[in-house]
């Protein structure tokens, strides 16, 4: 009965180590792991669940187990069965050593060593001379170097038996346990150092700790700390299992192993080379975050308060900065990235804002926060700093990454000026990046545009503080505003036509891109012409109207009004109205069926202008375009710039109960309605543009 209870238990563990695996577990480097070879894997250590996931993550990989030395009071009830199976060894544990080089003359099974000994809770971490020391409340202490004696230790024996150098096999083999797996490994034994990296550590009751509280009478303050960090951490956190390319026990000895130099004396002068070596390489190899940076601009700030808008500036431009240097850095925090500078809510800077304002790190005031770095700076207890001050903790983390804090070091130094013209150039730089691998990826395509089509352009006007966004429509390209952008140009106004993410290459690009990519496009241009300029209008033909409608809710000062030109709010083509929901649901049946090659991908596009447009609608492009539709719909109600709401009367891809729809929605007490006479959608590139363009021009001037 308790056998079946244990085996019951272990397996809900090891569900949740699948669960936690599946869902919130990255891992890297898996090619860096010599399968062949005995190995010793050396890891930082934050958390006790490091001790069950790690060692199991490996063993997913290699189907060997994973030793790991682990506190006693761990081997208790049923986590304790579970890590006995697993391989894992009490810290008291007779011939301890002795086992564990055993397994690695062996091969018989691979272990996993925390050189730092203990968990680093604050993760402060020191390095004098070549010695990496762990500050405990004050006191610090060095990281142990057994993980190197293993190592080193296995391998010489190896090499005494394979050279016939081993005196007395017998109790050798008793000694360390040979005759468990009876025989001795070729390989040699490789040391494999690993960073564990966590993104989004918090603190704060969770269903887990609540649970606990529930059922365990007597928690204790040190195990409550320590639920409450790792259960945020399994629910709510990203780990990042970094396998680094392991270290040849070998090659360090080659040179010293002929010399007749006892051993007890190599790997004495050893011990403390390779430790630094392998520490070196996993504080190194640290997956940089956001938290990271935001912690680290407050942190080396030269004033006490700082401008909101030009922290997020600085940050932008940190991140920007790392991505380009040899550095692993989560690539989460990219995504959508430039509302973090687009004045809308960016989510992962909304987090760490609300821990910072908690502890009292932050306070707001008006358009500055103000920093308290004597908050940020308490290090509190060993036992208590990761409940009361977890951004210390993740500064204590990335100051181990002087790459990092150079890069921050320099920005946060730089005049603004500097820092401003390193932005615009940045994003101008980005958006023709963009453009130009884009193209690439698809140059040996039948359908791709010329370049000309699809590359994103400025029309510069002297002496102008002016700029007028103009940004083309749906599976069309920046080309298609050229006509009008000529037309505003002459008039002394400067006028960009940015690029749509996924047009002007050829559908099988815009098939990959979601309406958010084509709505960070917009944001790039904005935020980037708001850079350069005083005033900024945005014209939007068709969905780049729909896009233009949805970037009034960001507070630009420079967005000083909104041109809609047949804004595709509502559509008159049955292919997306009707036939849309039709072909979805064919698909579904046809792969229920397992029938894939019947599926509908695209549509065919008659279109008026097919040197610019593409020749096809894939599905999924108009289900982004649905979303958007949707999406802005919602919007309308909050929008308050004055705006220009210009309408084909006779449009037949838009209907024009868009325009009055958006018209009555809209909260604008600017607003204007006008019809234009004409049967065409694509009215911006017809023969006769001077009605529509005289109206665009005369909103301009009149604000």
């Amino acid at each position: 009965m308790q056998n079946d209870l244990f085996i019951n238990i272990n397996g809900y563990v090891l569900s949740l180590l699948e669960k936690i695996l599946n869902a919130n577990v990255e891992i890297k480097g898996i090619e860096n792991i010599p399968l062949s070879n005995p190995k010793i894997f050396v890891a930082n250590h934050f958390t006790r669940t490091e001790a069950m996931l790690v060692p199991y993550t490996l063993y997913n990989i290699t189907n060997k187990k994973v030793g790991v030395i682990a506190d006693d009071s761990l081997f208790k009830g049923f986590f304790g069965t579970f890590l006995t199976n697993l391989g894992a060894m009490k810290k008291s544990e007779p011939n301890r050593n002795e086992h564990i080089i055993g397994d690695l003359i062996t091969s018989c099974k691979d272990w996993m060593i925390f050189p730092e000994g203990m968990m680093v809770k604050a993760k402060d971490i020191s390095k004098i001379d070549k010695n990496f020391c762990v500050k405990i409340d004050g006191t610090c202490q060095r990281v142990y170097t057994g993980a190197a004696v293993f190592a080193l230790t296995s391998q010489l024996f190896r090499q005494n038996f394979f050279d016939k150098n081993l005196e007395n096999f017998e109790e050798f083999s008793n000694k360390y346990f040979i005759n468990d797996c009876k025989k001795i490994n070729h390989n040699e034994t490789m040391i494999v150092p690993i960073n564990v990296s966590y993104t989004r550590v918090r603190n704060g009751e969770n269903l887990l700790l609540d649970m606990a509280n529930k059922f365990i009478d007597d928690i204790g303050e040190n195990f409550k700390e320590e639920l409450e960090i790792e259960s945020n951490i399994v629910l709510n956190s990203k780990i990042t299992i970094r396998i680094l390319e392991p270290i040849s026990t070998k090659e360090i000895l080659k040179y010293l192993y002929k010399q007749n130099i006892p051993e007890e004396k190599i790997i004495k002068q050893l011990r403390y080379e390779i430790t630094h070596q392998f520490m070196n390489k996993i504080y190194e190899s640290l997956t940089i975050n956001f938290d990271h940076i935001f912690v680290l601009i407050l942190f080396l700030y030269p004033k006490k308060s700082i401008d909101i808008n030009y922290f997020k500036r600085l940050i932008y431009l940190c991140i920007q900065k790392i991505k380009k240097e040899n550095l692993f850095f989560d690539e989460d925090m990219l995504k959508n990235l430039i509302q973090l500078i687009s004045y809308e809510k960016f989510e992962l800077f909304e987090d760490v804002l609300k821990v910072a304002i908690k502890d009292e790190i932050i306070s707001v005031e008006k358009e500055f926060y103000k920093i308290n770095k004597e908050n940020l700076l308490n290090t509190f207890t060993h036992h208590t700093i990761r409940i009361n001050n977890i951004l210390k903790v993740i500064l204590n983390e990335i100051l181990m990454q002087e790459k990092v804090i150079n890069i921050v070091k320099e920005l946060v130094f730089n005049d603004e000026l500097l820092n401003k013209k390193s932005l615009i150039d940045i994003l101008e730089k980005e958006e023709l990046e963009d453009f130009e691998q884009a193209h690439k990826k698809y140059e040996n395509s039948s359908s791709i545009k010329p370049k000309d089509i699809g590359m994103p352009k400025y029309f510069e006007a002297n002496n102008s503080n002016i700029c007028i966004i103009a940004i083309h429509g749906f599976s069309s390209a920046p080309k298609e505003m050229e006509k009008l952008a000529l037309f505003l140009n002459n008039k002394n106004l400067n006028v960009y036509t940015p690029r749509l993410d996924g047009h002007g290459t050829t559908p099988e690009d815009l098939k990959t891109k979601s309406w958010q990519d084509w709505y960070n496009s917009i944001s790039r241009a904005i935020t980037l012409s708001s850079l350069k300029f005083e005033k900024i209008f945005v014209v939007g033909f068709s969905t780049g109207g729909l896009l233009g409608l949805l970037s009034t809710k960001k507070h630009y000062k420079e967005f000083c009004g909104l041109i809609c030109i047949n804004a595709a709010l509502n559509l008159n083509d049955i292919r997306i109205k009707a036939l849309l929901p039709a072909i979805s649901f064919w698909n579904d049946l046809v792969k229920a069926f397992n029938e894939d090659k019947y599926q509908k991908e695209y549509v065919e596009n008659l279109a008026e202008n097919p040197n610019i447009n593409y020749d096809k609608h894939y599905i999924d492009s108009i289900s982004e375009l649905n979303l958007l539709m949707k999406k802005t719909k919602k919007n309308l109600e909050k929008i308050r710039k004055p705006i220009l709401i210009i309408q084909a009367k006779n449009d037949p891809v838009v209907n024009p109960i868009s325009a009055y729809e958006i018209f009555n929605e809209i909260k604008s007490t600017n607003k204007t309605i006008k019809m234009i006479d004409s049967s065409k959608h694509v009215i911006v590139t017809q023969e006769d543009t001077q009605e529509l363009f005289d109206l665009i021009y005369g909103f301009i001037k009149k604000l």
